[in-house]
């Protein structure tokens, strides 16, 4: 009888093969860049950690700061994702009016596109607020605007004021529309009766303390983020282009 932990006689051990494990795909930037949107998705910005953006993307921590040093620096990687994914014209609802100015229309379509996009992607205005990342996405799209608007004959720092506004018009519009309107709205109230409520609050106002609050309950209150966005941008449009016939 064979001693214990011993092979019969006449048995040869045979060599175990070598596990095999399918090679990793390398780490790239645009790689890094879509498991952060993808943890942004599910659980927002403030969710988004270097060690879950590894599990994400199924690494060490350690392996992402090859490409990025920390989460400010992902953050600013994201900004410029952001405009790599950016199409004027696969988000604008209507090609430029003919009626405008050509710089005018363009920056509107840009605009209203820029805004349609910012908010099908969650957290997609905080990533990109008070951000002036130069990528070449980013520069892509300054550029082209700035040409337009320049060419419409308008000064530099109009040119570059302008824009830079038109952004921030875009930036605060959309962060409003993705932000609870009230504690009671973020504890779970849905907005369109919380409006209801607050309308009715102004309704009751006494007229002779607040006669425009009371008077303007309607539209201070009504719904309708779509029109009110196009009113400003409008406004804004006009005022910038009422810089052209400055001396």
């Amino acid at each position: 009888m064979p001693a214990e932990g011993s092979l019969p006689p006449g048995r040869k051990l045979r060599p175990r093969k070598p596990a095999t494990r399918t090679p990793r795909a390398p780490l790239t930037l645009e790689g890094v860049a879509a498991a952060a949107f993808q943890v942004i998705e599910r659980e927002g910005l403030d969710s988004l950690t270097m060690r879950k953006l590894a599990d994400e993307l199924g690494v060490q921590a350690a392996s992402l700061y090859w490409h990025v040093k920390d989460k400010l620096d992902l953050i600013d990687l994201l900004a410029e994702a952001l405009f790599a994914g950016f199409a004027p014209e696969e988000w604008a609802e209507v090609a430029p009016d003919g009626g405008e100015a050509d710089w005018q229309s363009h920056l509107s379509r840009f605009a209203h596109g820029f805004r349609r996009y910012l908010l099908s992607r969650r957290d997609a205005a905080r990533i990109l607020t008070s951000k002036f990342v130069v990528g070449p996405s980013m520069l892509r799209h300054l550029d082209e605007q700035l040409g337009r608007i320049r060419a419409a004959g308008m000064d530099d720092r109009c040119a570059a004021y302008g824009f830079y506004n038109t952004l921030v018009f875009v930036h605060g519009s959309v962060l409003w529309e993705t932000s609870p309107l009230s504690a009671a709205v973020a504890r779970g109230v849905e907005p369109r009766q919380y409006l209801g409520e607050l309308r009715a609050e102004l309704d009751d106002l006494d007229p002779g303390t607040y006669p425009h609050a009371h008077a303007l309950a309607d539209e201070l209150t009504r719904p309708g983020m779509d029109e009110r966005f196009a009113f400003g941008l409008k406004c804004l449009l006009a005022g910038l282009a009422q810089q052209l016939n400055q001396p």
